[in-house]
């Protein structure tokens, strides 16, 4: 895809050694940047022209973390570990709802849809290198309350994910112990675990836990496929009903379409991590293949394990598809996922982390010092992020429920709605700059503005129906009794 849109703007910020470059352009004033002395703190936070990490290179010197240290393949790496993680295995069960081409139809259609906004948001970065997450590109886009609600909407999605894996690495280390202890036992072990694999502050070196992330939900999905396809049908059977699959689903109900629909929206969750993995890059515009790996990787990864497991286990298929096999080999796999449980959880709770460390410390020398106190600092956010993900989790007894409220706020739209919004404000001529030039001009402008129309019309139609479906489940756990008790040991 080549730049779709004839346009002049100031050249990004890529190289340490333009940073004078930046200045200028932001109309600090200052002869070299950042000032020297305790000037340092009075550097306006809400400069999105200025890349604060490459901004304290020279002034820390001696003291200097080098954050933008990621080339493309790391980068991929820790994308990829975020996206492709347990909800693969729940792509069966979301097969079973559409059925096998409308599945397949959805899955292909929104992992392609989502690639195009990420492209979108690193051509934003590009433009503007100082918008280091989303809280910042709400910031330049609507002011400092567009930058307030999506950064509670990074920290909320970010200790939602912590909570989710929280629960799921209990329940795997439930059934590899088969129920040795209390479970909330268990699930204090994953938030200290967890705490304990996030005290670094760079996403390169999660590079090769993420290798290893991505390596193990892969075997875990592979011993799940090979295990449903050679077990007996008896293994899954019900009065003697034999398993079938279908194109098309059977007698739909609106509440699971509407939770399949969703439940692919929140996989492609990733989006929400865009500008944070670009800004620790040495090239950011080469997140474009960085992301290219990750969504090929994950509509494959979906599309064989949701179709092969559901044409095996049919009507019968459930969430995680492991569950449908038997002990042996249900603990096997559980062992492999295990680990991609926790390392999974820590890229995406460290997305909203990086949000506040960098918030925090904008206008300080600690956002890039070595120092004992900005590595205190790092682990302070970190430990009181999961220790609210744990309480969270343990504490509320619809807590998927609640998860799927806070994706359907947020989530959709970090994915797909304000990368809509955002093509229009970097793109689009009507949003042109004094002194810019934009013509939509040939194939690739058209495109690009219709993918952003779309995700912007798919965002508010996923809203409400993600929370008409949170609110309905909710009311059903209720009636039926289904809700546990907080902090329960079962």
């Amino acid at each position: 895809m080549s730049n779709e849109i004839t346009q002049v703007h100031p050249q990004p910020v890529q190289d340490k050694d333009i940073v004078d470059a930046e200045i200028a352009q932001a109309g600090f004033g200052y002869d070299e940047y950042p000032p020297s002395g305790k000037d340092v703190a009075n550097i306006p936070a809400n400069s999105y022209d200025v890349d604060p990490f490459s901004a304290q290179r020279e002034e820390n010197a001696e003291d200097y973390v080098d954050f933008r240290s990621m080339g493309w393949v790391q980068a991929g790496l820790v994308a990829t570990a975020e996206n492709i993680a347990l909800g693969a295995l729940s792509y069966p069960s979301i097969f079973l709802r559409l059925g096998m081409v409308g599945g397949l139809i959805a899955n292909i259609g929104l992992g392609v849809l989502a690639y195009i906004t990420a492209w979108i948001m690193i051509d934003f970065k590009m433009n503007h290198m100082g918008v280091m997450h989303f809280a910042d590109a709400g910031g330049l886009l609507f002011g400092k309350w567009g930058r307030r609600i999506l950064g509670a909407g990074m920290v909320a999605k970010s200790i939602g994910l912590g909570g989710s894996h929280v629960l799921a690495g209990k329940q795997a280390l439930n059934t590899l112990s088969t129920n040795a202890i209390c479970s909330v036992w268990f699930a204090l072990v994953i938030m200290i675990v967890s705490v304990l694999m996030s005290t670094n502050r760079e996403f390169g070196k999660l590079a090769p836990l993420s290798w290893l992330s991505v390596s193990c939900i892969l075997i875990a999905c592979m011993i799940t496929i090979v295990a449903t396809g050679v077990q007996s049908p008896s293994v899954l059977e019900k009065n003697g009903v034999p398993i079938q699959w279908h194109a098309a689903p059977t007698n739909p109900d609106l509440m699971d379409v509407i939770g399949a629909l969703t439940n692919i929206v929140f996989a492609y969750g990733g989006n929400m991590g865009v500008f944070s993995w670009c800004s620790e890059m040495r090239n950011p515009n080469d997140f474009k293949k960085s992301f290219l790996i990750t969504q090929a990787g994950g509509i494959i990864v979906y599309c064989i394990v949701g179709a092969t497991i559901y044409a095996f286990g049919g009507q019968y298929v459930t969430s995680p598809a492991f569950t449908m096999t038997t002990k042996p080999v249900r603990i096997t796999a559980y062992a492999f996922a295990l680990v991609t449980i926790l390392i999974s959880g820590i890229v995406g709770l460290n997305v909203g982390a990086k949000y506040l460390y960098v918030n925090t410390f904008r206008k300080s020398r600690l956002l890039t010092s070595k120092g004992l106190r900005a590595r205190l600092a790092w682990v302070a956010i970190i430990l009181v992020m999961w220790i609210a993900a744990f309480v969270l989790a343990e504490l509320i007894p619809f807590f998927n429920q609640l998860l799927t409220i806070v994706s359907s706020l947020f989530s959709v739209w970090f994915s797909y709605g304000l990368c809509g919004v955002i093509w229009f404000y970097n793109k689009h001529p009507y949003f042109a700059k004094d002194g810019e030039v934009r013509e939509m001009r040939g194939f690739w402008s058209w495109f690009f503005m219709g993918c952003a129309i779309l995700s912007i019309i798919l965002s508010i139609a996923i809203t409400p129906l993600g929370l008409y479906s949170a609110i309905e489940g909710i009311k059903e756990g209720y009636s039926a009794g289904t809700f546990k008790h907080p902090f329960s040991c079962s």
